[in-house]
């Protein structure tokens, strides 16, 4: 039998004891809620917490995928409600278990790309970086050297716009020099440039007049061969701070409600005076009050 932790023992119990207990309809708003307390009855009182934990967290796992603010609420909880059709309670425990991790997992196999491609890209020089204004316009000024063993068509920069004194973070922003297209020819190995170019994103507006008290922080983020053909690539789908804040909140939540591993079934065991099977139990609380999905 497989050893479960003291952390996910309970979830297993319920995926076991709960399997053809009721189930959720998702119809629409008011058939779920009633569902989910008959759910919720069925279950003993710690587990009706974690079931609300459960649901907490479907929302906030599911809030990635979601393009605009607006109605974003109930887009998530219509989207719970579809999902969860049809299940039990341990069949939602094992779907949060099982969506948890794939986001987790894609989450760290993202951060781990673009650590390798920034890795690579530390190659490709950035020196005497300047950020000046001409004609209403910022300018960068930088030289490069191409230490990588590869021609490059393409650089991609991430800039970051620096207050000085006192100390302070202005804005990011995303740009690129296309060497081919600019230069008529690549930047082959080994080889050295100095380019000024503008920046004509307009978040570039933001900026202030006082460049003096400025520095612009410039790293590498991509370099194409052929064109629009990435070397290495930690900016088309790059691991971003917002990435790094929903890892680590995906990770505490899975720590907190736990997971659980189904144990495999075994032949019922046999009262050796009786020579009856034994079946265990389990007694359930009664219900308590759950949040609507509106």
């Amino acid at each position: 039998m497989v050893r479960l932790s003291l952390f996910t023992a309970g979830l297993a119990l319920v995926a076991m004891a709960c399997k053809s207990g009721p189930t959720i309809d998702g119809t629409d708003v008011e058939t779920f809620d009633a569902s989910i307390a008959e759910v919720k009855g069925s279950l003993a009182e710690d587990d009706q917490e974690r079931l609300d934990d459960v649901l907490d967290a479907f929302e906030y796992l599911y809030s990635d995928n979601v393009i605009s603010a607006l109605n974003a609420s109930d887009a998530i909880q219509n989207r719970i409600r579809s999902r969860l059709d049809g299940m039990d309670a341990g069949d939602i425990f094992a779907e949060w278990n099982e969506r948890v991790n794939k986001a987790i997992e894609a989450l760290e196999e993202k951060q781990e790309n673009t650590d390798s491609a920034m890795e690579r890209l530390k190659d490709v020089r950035v020196r005497g970086v300047e950020y000046y204004v001409q004609r209403g316009r910022s300018v960068v000024k930088l030289s490069i050297h191409n230490r990588t063993e590869h021609r490059i068509s393409k650089v991609y920069f991430r800039g970051s716009l620096m207050r000085r004194e006192p100390r302070k973070w202005i804005l990011d922003d995303d740009f690129n020099y296309n060497i081919r297209h600019t230069e008529g020819k690549d930047l082959g190995p080994d080889e050295r440039a100095v380019w000024n170019f503008a920046l004509l994103s307009p978040v570039w507006k933001k900026a202030p007049e006082d460049v003096d008290n400025l520095f612009l922080y410039v790293i590498v983020t991509r370099i194409d061969g052929a064109p629009e053909q990435p070397i290495y690539d930690a900016y088309t789908d790059r691991f971003t701070p917002k990435d790094r804040r929903r890892l680590r909140r995906l990770i505490s939540l899975k720590e907190s409600i736990g997971t659980f591993e189904p144990e495999p079934e075994t032949d019922p065991e046999t009262d050796p005076e009786t020579g009856s099977e034994e079946t265990s139990s389990r007694q359930f609380a009664p219900s308590a009050p759950h949040r609507s999905f509106r």
